[in-house]
């Protein structure tokens, strides 16, 4: 699996942040889990997630599974994130994703991981202006 801030849906980003991940050990988080993102680099097998009160810089709001078939090309997933995570996006930040100043980023499965059935992938909101201690659902950040 990889994090990564996808340029399409980071509209005020100005790259790209790709991280790779253990594809035998794909590692997963719930809705509105809090995590420390920042300095989070080479394989992934664990998100490193924090309470909502402690000090924090990203957030999870959806999860969702890819369809089966084949390993989706960049512009397949792309769109996938983009049905998925946008509106997700609005509805637990409380504001449309172009006027946050949040950004989002997403952990997805590695076609290693694709062939072992991995189908799920993780869209996760997070601020670049440090950490913060409250959860980003309903803050209109």
């Amino acid at each position: 699996m990889k994090i990564r801030q996808t340029a399409a849906l980071s509209l005020t980003a100005a790259a790209a942040l790709v991280l790779s991940a253990c594809s035998t050990s794909a590692p997963t988080a719930e809705i509105g889990d809090c995590m420390d993102y920042a300095g989070l680099t080479g394989e992934v097998s664990e998100l490193p997630t924090v309470d909502c009160t402690e000090a924090h810089d990203a957030q999870v709001f959806h999860k969702f599974d890819l369809p089966d078939g084949d390993f989706p090309t960049e512009t397949e997933y792309v769109a996938a994130l983009e049905a998925e995570c946008l509106p997700a996006f609005e509805s637990f930040v409380g504001i449309n994703y172009e006027e946050s100043s949040l950004f989002i980023s997403d952990l997805s499965p590695q076609e290693e991981g694709w062939d072992a059935g991995d189908r799920e992938t993780i869209c996760i909101a997070y601020t670049e202006d440090g950490d913060v201690t409250e959860s980003f659902e309903g803050s209109n950040l």
